[in-house]
């Protein structure tokens, strides 16, 4: 028979190097993880600062930006208008002198002086109005009776058949038009001529 004294020496030996309950392990483990949890909410924190930050800066500069656009676009209306300004007041100013003229055509004709004299200084005023005129830009639209019509420079006040020729064509013009620059700013006002049907003549 073995001595019982090692063998209780041996189970107690055993007993040592076996593992802890898994409750001890969870408990170890549970400790172990506690310092990582604490940092966490730090690092969350500054983020979230962060952006802020970061969007108060985008947003300040699109205030900025915003109120320089604003101050941009309230600058170039003052410019447009003080533009415009100055080209009226050179028109009108070039202006006076056929306004002079015409007074002076005026106290003419109240006068001793001839009908053809009258009529000669009438002509040079209307000379002189078409000069400034046409340095500003205006330019007549050259047109003349047998021309074809053109519905984007011409509009048809009347129209009156013809026995036999061309069809729409220009008869008589009624008012002049006038391009400015190279805009159309107003169109002829014409008659125009149309063949009719039938045997080719018809009534206006």
């Amino acid at each position: 028979m073995g001595d019982p004294r090692r063998s209780r020496k041996a189970e107690n030996e055993g007993r040592r190097g076996t593992k802890p309950p898994l409750s001890q392990q969870e408990e170890k483990q549970d400790n172990f993880d506690l310092p990582g949890e604490e940092v966490e909410p730090d690092v969350q924190d500054e983020k979230i600062v962060s952006l802020e930050n970061e969007r108060d800066e985008i947003l300040d500069k699109f205030q900025r930006l915003a109120a320089e656009f604003d101050n941009y676009r309230k600058r170039q209306a003052r410019d447009f208008n003080r533009l415009i300004d100055q080209g009226r007041k050179k028109l009108v100013e070039e202006l006076l002198t056929v306004l002079d003229n015409f007074d002076r055509a005026k106290v003419t004709c109240q006068g001793e002086h001839s009908d053809k004299e009258i009529v000669d200084g009438i002509l040079q005023t209307s000379e002189q109005l078409h000069s400034v005129l046409k340095k500003e830009g205006l330019e007549e639209i050259p047109i003349e009776p047998g021309d074809p019509f053109d519905p984007n420079i011409h509009e048809a006040m009347v129209a009156e058949s013809i026995g036999e020729g061309e069809t729409d064509i220009v008869l008589e013009v009624f008012q002049k038009g006038y391009y400015f620059g190279q805009n159309l700013l107003r169109p002829a006002r014409v008659k125009v001529g149309k063949v009719s049907p039938g045997d080719g003549v018809g009534a206006s």
